[in-house]
């Protein structure tokens, strides 16, 4: 990869990214620079705005969560996924519902885990009028649109190859921690969500030194 240009986007020092994470990322920098001879340069906020990348965590989650609720609607135990009779909704136990409804709320509740439930939910108040259509969605919209303008933007005006940039804030967790808060895991995406955004193709690649 000798001569490849690395652009490191100044709108990425997030004010929630810890020391460890940025200096990392300099190291990895470096790295690329000294023994991989890359030719590494800032990108500033001037080309790539910090306040779009910020934007765009809750962008994503609105976008992503409007196509959840919209595509898993088709999810009736029929035409897609299980009809599944063994399990029954709490939310349909004590009311009038029908048979059709109840087979589709056990289906549901055997096939869909608690983060997509959160996510239909989240998506299907977006969608539920036309007041949070566009107030949410459609500006959740527009902003992907800037992301994808400005990221190209700036690999196109320092003529860049690739952009580096910290896949999430902390290092990985083991896989025995506890169950987290749902928003911080979210916004542990903050690094990723704007490449996603933008529809740019992103690999994530291991970091290790002596301290983690």
């Amino acid at each position: 990869i000798k001569k490849l240009r690395v652009g490191i986007p100044s709108a990425f020092v997030v004010d929630e990214c810890p020391a460890s994470i940025l200096e990392a990322w300099s190291k990895m920098a470096t790295m690329l620079e000294e023994k991989l001879n890359c030719e590494v340069r800032t990108i500033d906020t001037d080309i790539l705005s910090p306040e779009l990348v910020r934007l765009s965590l809750p962008a994503y989650y609105i976008i992503a969560s409007a196509e959840a609720s919209s595509n898993l609607s088709r999810y009736n135990g029929f035409t897609i996924g299980n009809n599944n009779k063994s399990t029954e909704s709490s939310l349909y136990t004590k009311t009038n519902s029908t048979e059709l409804e109840r087979s589709f709320a056990s289906s549901r509740t055997a096939g869909f885990g608690s983060e997509v439930v959160r996510r239909i939910l989240a998506g299907t108040y977006v969608l539920s009028s036309d007041t949070t259509f566009h107030t949410h969605y459609e500006s959740a919209m527009k902003i992907r649109a800037k992301v994808h303008q400005q990221l190209l933007s700036a690999l196109s005006s320092t003529s860049d190859d690739v952009l580096l940039v910290p896949t999430c804030l902390s290092p990985v967790p083991p896989t025995n921690r506890t169950k987290e808060d749902p928003t911080a895991v979210f916004v542990n995406d903050v690094f990723t969500v704007p490449i996603s955004l933008a529809g740019l193709p992103a690999i994530s690649i291991p970091y290790y030194d002596n301290n983690n």
